[in-house]
């Protein structure tokens, strides 16, 4: 669900005033905050009259969306825009922060990390009898396929017997796994599937490991040998611990690529101003930022432009007609539209001292 969601297609959504209602609940339930926080917005906008207007006509449409068709799922984002004619609702798999935002453009943030911490994955639970594998996509597990294996389990014979056995024996493996690596070759062609993960016994994950194709084989990112008579939660369980253990791995090795190169003065950037300003003309390769950071910036209503920080007036065209924007939510969108990537990470020490922010540039 969460990469089906066209990010682009909101980031391409802009204009020069806050005209964009973005909500976000969980549940019905979720909805209690709404009243309270729309009061809130009214009251902050009433100095601005075309953009309060544009908030209640806007609200009146999220209000004959929410009463049309209820929210029943576990989280749900809906974004609105009266003057654009726009509306977007989409339904999620897992429960969301109560937000209402106004803005000049689609809140995506939280959107974006959800995409970023649900990537689709595959998880192979595979013995010598029989393998299975699940699609992990959006949190939510379904069976991608099973093969049977008929590998006969080990026997204690002597002399000839026992080699010819143990020729059949491999010859049967052999073919399973050249099976299962067939159907996970065709899985990942098409699909979106970042990660594979292998559970099971380790003489049947290691043949397989063997066949898989080299599209396939360098997306294995952990292998533990487990009892597959676990009940299936704990086996889940045990597939995110290694596909988040991969996560992690993977923005330390982005986060030491960027250190490298800003060690080097090569391509990389460090701080909301000079990872702006790349963005901005399309240099950005991948962005790296802290996950809870809140960083701010301003956009001018008359030239449109985007600054880091809290300028009374704009950089640009010296306007005073400024307000304020989340920067990470904008940066995010900049990068869908240059087709470059955001990654969210937990606190690291070194990039939280250069404002939480860096990237790795293509040029």
């Amino acid at each position: 669900m969460f990469q089906q969601i066209d990010l682009r297609e909101l980031a391409q959504r802009r204009g020069a005033e806050r005209a964009y209602v973005s909500l976000y609940c969980s549940g019905q339930g979720g909805l209690g905050f709404l009243d309270r926080r729309e009061r809130q917005l009214r009251s902050l906008l009433e100095d601005e009259p075309a953009e309060l207007e544009h908030f209640d006509e806007t609200m009146a449409m999220v209000r004959s969306a929410l009463a049309d068709q209820p929210p029943k799922s576990e989280g749900t984002c809906l974004f609105a825009c009266w003057a654009d004619d726009f509306l977007r609702r989409y339904d999620l798999p897992v429960a969301v922060p109560e937000l209402l935002r106004v803005d000049a453009a689609p809140y995506i943030r939280p959107l974006a990390e959800l995409q970023d911490e649900h990537e689709d994955f595959l998880v192979v639970l595979a013995d010598n009898t029989a393998t299975r594998v699940l699609q992990v996509s959006s949190a939510e597990v379904d069976d991608a396929d099973r093969i049977k294996g008929k590998v006969k389990n080990r026997v204690k014979v002597g002399g000839w017997s026992q080699q010819r056995y143990a020729r059949r024996r491999d010859k049967q493996l052999h073919h399973y796994a050249h099976e299962v690596a067939v159907s996970l070759d065709e899985i990942v062609r098409n699909g979106s599937f970042t990660r594979v993960v292998l559970l099971g016994s380790e003489e049947t994950m290691r043949a397989i490991e063997e066949a898989l194709t080299p599209p396939v084989a360098e997306k294995v990112v952990g292998a533990q040998a487990i009892d597959l008579h676990d009940d299936d939660r704990e086996l889940i369980n045990a597939a995110y611990a290694l596909h988040d253990d991969a996560e992690r791995a993977s923005e330390v090795r982005l986060w030491e690529q960027i250190r490298a190169e800003l060690f080097s003065g090569g391509l990389a950037v460090a701080g909301p101003e000079e990872v702006l300003a790349a963005a901005l003309v399309g240099r950005v390769d991948s962005v790296i930022v802290t996950r809870d950071a809140r960083l701010t910036g301003v956009r001018c209503r008359d030239c449109t432009n985007l600054s880091a920080g809290e300028p009374a007036t704009c950089p640009v065209c010296g306007s005073a007609s400024v307000f304020a924007v989340d920067l990470i939510d904008a940066l995010t969108r900049q990068l869908e539209l240059t087709s470059a990537t955001m990654e969210f990470t937990d606190s690291i020490p070194g990039l939280a001292k250069l404002g939480d922010l860096a990237a790795l540039l293509r040029y």
